[in-house]
């Protein structure tokens, strides 16, 4: 039996037809896109997509890419083109450094390296271009990896959190005061003033999110408020990754109820559709607030109360007034840990603790406290050293 001569077949390049710019741009969307729709299966909330939309949208749009195909003689930067070996993860390293050395907060700059790596690891896992015809992303465009490495992220430290003080006490109760009297009389339109208000007077006394504030129900089946109980409710609290809303209570203290029940009676019911549109907080066209609207309001009243000499915090924002209500609240009762963390939605001490943020003078007193009980101590009866 003879054995079959062995052929020499040369090497075969395989001619790859040109794609097209607009092309690209399509299959780049489709990527993105394929990635997004991935939150709505995780149920996400839609504040959680929109954001993660915005900076991808901005990042990419931010790297320019020469290619004189474009107009204006570069375009914006593909998903595949960023996760090229090599020239990937240089400019992912680039991007890290000017994040740093731009100053951005420790946990703004994690946030955004962890969209991209979220983002890449997703095309990695699935390689293909969106469509009609599913297309491998090697085979049209060349091989990518993940280019964000967990060597990237900022050193956490707490984030290092150094943004002055959050508003308690008599700071918080003149900011109230200065919403209830100053801004609604001056704006306006003083039902929208008067709802806004009771939104930062629910987030200082609750500790909801404003995304939280927005869903609150007035009207059956799911209303929210419960008097006779002291509780809010919400039913979209946070929850871990890849878990639906989680329904949680607060408490909902003497000074929200008396507010509460005056904003129900004749607040809420000067806006359109407040016999059937279940939303306790509504807009002038009769819609639920939204999560930007309610940001225009607070930013606009913080300017307000600023130019009116109110001492303020250098960025004041919802999440802020949740900070209030935890250092509050931990200042009246600190031996209610747990119960805060339950009221809050955390699951361990350690997120509680970036929330907390008492001022020095609450340290000093404590210590002032404790040297004072030490005295005490000494000067009973049996209490001298043993020499």
């Amino acid at each position: 039996m003879t054995r079959p001569a062995l052929a020499i077949v040369s090497a075969i390049e395989f001619a790859v037809s040109p794609v097209s710019l607009t092309e690209k741009f399509r299959d780049h969307q489709a990527i993105v896109q394929g990635y997004l729709d991935t939150h709505l299966t995780r149920n996400h909330s839609e504040r959680t997509i929109e954001g993660e939309r915005r900076l991808l949208t901005s990042w990419f749009e931010d790297c320019p890419v020469p290619d004189d195909e474009s107009r204006t003689g570069d375009r914006q930067l593909f998903a595949w083109e960023a996760m090229e070996p090599g020239n990937g993860r240089q400019r992912i390293q680039a991007f890290s450094r000017g994040l740093v050395e731009s100053g951005l907060r420790s946990a703004t700059a994690r946030d955004y390296l962890g969209t991209l790596r979220r983002l890449f690891d997703y095309v990695e896992r699935w390689p293909y271009v969106p469509g009609e015809t599913v297309t491998a992303i090697a085979s049209k465009y060349g091989s990518v990896e993940q280019p964000v490495l967990e060597y990237d992220y900022p050193a956490h430290a707490l984030d290092h959190e150094q943004e002055g003080f959050i508003l308690t006490g008599q700071r918080l109760v003149d900011f109230n005061e200065f919403v209830r009297i100053d801004y609604v009389s001056s704006n306006q339109k003083k039902t929208a003033a008067r709802r806004d208000y009771t939104m930062i007077l629910v987030a200082g006394e609750s500790g909801l999110r404003a995304s939280e504030i927005g869903h609150l129900d007035a009207l059956p089946p799911h209303r929210d408020l419960f008097y006779e109980q002291s509780r809010l409710q919400t039913r979209y609290g946070k929850a871990t990754n890849g878990s639906g809303s989680r329904t949680r209570k607060t408490i909902f203290t003497p000074l929200l109820q008396e507010t509460m029940r005056v904003y129900e009676a004749r607040v809420r019911t000067e806006f359109p559709n407040f016999d059937h549109n279940p939303a306790l907080f509504l807009t002038e066209s009769g819609e639920r607030v939204t999560y930007a609207g309610m940001w225009r309001s607070l930013d606009k009243i913080v300017k307000q109360a600023r130019n009116a000499g109110l001492d303020l915090p250098p960025k004041l924002s919802w999440h802020d007034l949740r900070r209030s209500f935890a250092t509050n609240l931990m200042e009246k009762h600190p031996e209610q840990v747990w119960v805060l963390m339950d009221m809050m939605g955390h699951t361990n001490p350690f997120t509680l603790q970036r929330y907390v943020k008492h001022e020095r003078a609450y340290f000093d007193q404590a210590i002032d406290a404790i040297a004072s009980d030490l005295a005490k101590s000494r000067s009973q009866p049996g209490a001298e050293n043993v020499s």
